[in-house]
This record gives C-alpha cells, sequence and structure tokens, in this order.
C-alpha cells in the first residue's frame, strides 16, 4: 500500500462542490466545501474545484484524484452529456483539469456509479452485483458487478430516475411526463404534499397551506408522528420507486439493492416499503433472495467512492479492502 501519498476524493454537484483526502490508513484528514456556482458556467466551476484540491493537497503527496460528477463521462473524462443543474458542464474536460490541478494521475466517473462502488466497498466487497439508488434532488444510480463498475457508453447507464413509471404522468424537469423523479426526489415528494394538502386537515397540510416550505425531510418529519397527508406522499413516493427498482431487478439481476441520498435520512420505512412491493412489478424469480438495505455511507458514499475508485489503480485487492474497511469503518462512527 502507498504508505505515504493521499487519494482525494470530489463529488461535484449542482448545489455543492465536496472534497476529502483520505491516508493511506483510512483516515479523512481534511475536507472542504463550496457551495456550486452553477449558474455561472463551467469554468467558474472549475475554479472552485481547482481551489477545493489545492486546499486537500497540503504537502502536494497525492497518489490520486477521483471525482463524481452529474451526467455521464466519456472514457478519455470528458463530461459526455448535459448537466441538468450545472450550466455549460457538456464537453468540460474535467479529467485534464484535475490532474493540472493536482499534478497526480485523476479519474472520473458518473457520481451515481461511484456512490455504488463506495457502498460495495463498505460491505467488504461480500456482493456480487449491487444496486445503488440515490435519492436527493433528484434520483440517481449506479451498479457494481464483481468489483467493476458498469456505467454502459459514457457511463450514461442507471439513469433511474428517468424512467417513465406513469405514462403522461406529473411533468419531469427533463422534460418529460411520468419519470420517477418526478414522484420520489426529495423536490418533488414536497411538491406533491404542497398539492394534495387541499384534500388533508392535518399538521402537515396546515403548514403547506399556509406557504411554509416544504420538502422531503418535512413530509417524513410529519410521517414520523402519524399525519395522514404524508402517508399519502409517502405511499405515491415509494410506489414510483418500486416500479422502477422492479424494472431493474429484471435487468441487472443484483443480489443487493441500497437505498441512498438525503431523502433517506428521514424516511425510516421506505426500505421495507420498496422491498416489499418491487416484488409485484418483475417476475418472481428476479426478486428471490435480493437483499434490500440502507446505505451505510450516507452523504460520504460519494466522496469515499471517488477516492477508492482512485486508489484502485494502485492498490491491489486485499490493499483496497483494508484501506475501504478502515475508511467505512472511520465515516460510520
Amino acid at each position: 500500500m502507498e504508505d505515504r501519498k493521499a487519494y482525494l476524493g470530489l463529488d461535484i454537484g449542482g448545489q455543492s462542490v465536496k472534497g476529502f483526502r483520505l491516508e493511506a490508513d483510512g483516515r479523512v484528514s481534511m475536507r472542504a466545501a463550496v457551495a456550486t456556482p452553477a449558474s455561472a458556467g463551467a469554468e467558474a466551476v472549475l475554479a472552485v474545484v481547482a481551489a477545493i484540491l489545492a486546499e486537500l493537497s497540503g504537502d502536494g503527496a497525492i497518489a490520486t484524484v477521483g471525482a463524481g460528477t452529474p451526467g455521464g463521462v466519456d472514457p478519455s473524462g470528458k463530461v459526455a452529456v448535459d448537466a441538468a443543474n450545472i450550466a455549460g458542464w457538456k464537453g468540460v474536460d474535467l479529467r485534464s483539469a484535475l490532474s493540472k490541478a493536482v499534478g497526480a494521475p485523476s479519474y472520473v466517473r458518473n457520481d451515481g456509479n461511484l456512490a455504488a462502488y463506495a457502498e460495495w466497498a463498505a460491505r467488504g466487497f461480500a456482493s456480487r452485483a449491487l444496486l445503488f439508488v440515490g435519492l436527493g434532488t433528484g434520483i440517481g444510480a449506479g451498479y457494481v458487478e464483481d468489483g467493476r463498475m458498469l456505467g454502459g457508453i459514457d457511463d450514461k447507464a442507471l439513469e433511474m430516475g428517468h424512467v417513465i413509471v406513469y405514462p403522461e404522468g406529473r411533468r419531469c424537469a427533463c422534460g418529460r411526463a411520468g419519470c420517477a423523479e418526478a414522484y420520489a426526489s426529495g423536490p418533488s415528494i414536497g411538491r406533491i404534499a404542497v398539492e394534495m394538502a387541499g384534500g388533508f386537515d392535518t399538521p402537515l397540510a396546515r403548514a403547506a397551506l399556509s406557504g411554509s416550505r416544504i420538502n422531503a425531510r418535512e413530509v417524513y418529519e410529519a410521517l414520523a408522528k402519524g399525519d395522514e397527508l404524508a402517508k399519502a406522499v409517502h405511499t405515491i413516493a415509494a410506489e414510483a420507486l418500486s416500479r422502477v427498482i422492479g424494472q431493474a431487478l429484471a435487468f441487472l439481476a443484483p443480489d443487493t439493492v441500497v437505498l441512498g441520498g438525503g431523502v433517506l435520512a428521514g424516511a425510516t420505512s421506505l426500505v421495507a416499503d420498496v422491498a416489499e412491493a418491487a416484488s409485484r412489478y418483475v417476475y418472481p424469480a428476479a426478486s428471490a433472495g435480493v437483499r434490500f438495505e440502507k446505505a451505510l455511507l450516507g452523504s460520504e458514499a460519494g466522496l469515499l467512492g471517488a477516492a477508492l475508485y482512485g486508489a484502485s489503480t494502485l492498490l491491489d485487492r486485499e490493499e483496497l479492502l483494508e484501506l475501504a474497511g478502515k475508511a467505512a469503518e472511520r465515516l460510520r462512527s
């Protein structure tokens, strides 16, 4: 194992750019985060990325840099598709920008795949095929099979948020109607609560009708108190998610499905409800024996996945397992 050098992990999102420095002993020795100047365009975002990497580099002893980004990434490390939340992001040579900023080998993948990679590693490489579904501002996903992230052409696979589960249904930010993301992302859960509030007389309904900000967090806080509007909204979100995950079971045959992202922070019953309902949308053998689990790493998954992906280019399997295990244990504690 590299004894002296550290591995940097970067998570580029529409709301923030986050990074951390993972030491060879599994410690996260430094962190940095800056709000993403998403509307200012790619150059402004790259300037923030360079500043964070400079802060994390410290003495310059960096072995690799790994970074997760919204959307697809081609084999050379260029962003291959438009990002809905970062203006002008398509075509950015992100890998070259990272290497120039740090002077170390750099690797870029879709952020959902890196989160999946971290959750696979945190389980001690025990899963042969792990599907990760992240519920936050949108819905992202990633898939790891026998230690390999399977992203399709230009890492564009597993855009599960944009699978249509209700034809002619709710309008999605992508421009289509009926996508899973229009029902089960954090903002969508809040919007549905506001739209349905007139039919209920509950604390959540009254808050929504008064103009209070409602997102998934407020819905699930209300659900914990037995709020009937929150129950109805949760049922809608869980059903949409179950439909798309049921289809994924048929296509991918995972042994483990992990649900993560910010929505899961309060949605204590979502994993169990989706596990029960997803089997209705696929033939029996595809759902038999599949484990449904809550993410182990929470919001750290993307960062750890990015750092470990870079490290995997230098470490053998046992060394990577040791590093992942130590890092996951420290992050969870």
